[in-house]
């Protein structure tokens, strides 16, 4: 399929993202999620709200919890953080019932 214009986008999706890693972030009826270039979603899940692919992952919330999906839309790991920040030199901040700390993209706790 051919890639669509921006313009071409904002026409099916209420808010588009800049592309990163070659998916944009939109939202349509109030639910978030990533698209490819041509405009075809990445995966079937929506979301709350979902931020840019960053090294390979990107942030999702869900039901007021908050973690990381795969570009195919697969979370990364199984847990469900309070808040999460984006992975940044392979590693990501969250915060579980006011502790801080970080994680790998598997899941794993650094500290």
């Amino acid at each position: 399929m051919k890639e669509l214009s921006r313009k071409e986008l904002l026409k099916k999706y209420d808010l588009v993202g800049s592309f990163s890693e070659g998916l944009a972030r939109v939202r349509k009826n109030n639910k978030y999620f990533h698209i490819y270039r041509n405009g075809t979603p990445a995966y079937k899940e929506r979301y709350d709200f979902v931020d840019s692919f960053s090294e390979g992952l990107a942030r999702v919330v869900k039901d007021g919890k908050e973690f990381h999906i795969y570009p195919d839309g697969t979370p990364a790991y199984e847990k469900r953080y309070d808040f999460a920040y984006s992975f940044s030199e392979g590693l990501a901040r969250v915060e579980k019932d006011g502790e801080e700390f970080h994680i790998r993209p598997d899941g794993t706790r650094v500290n």
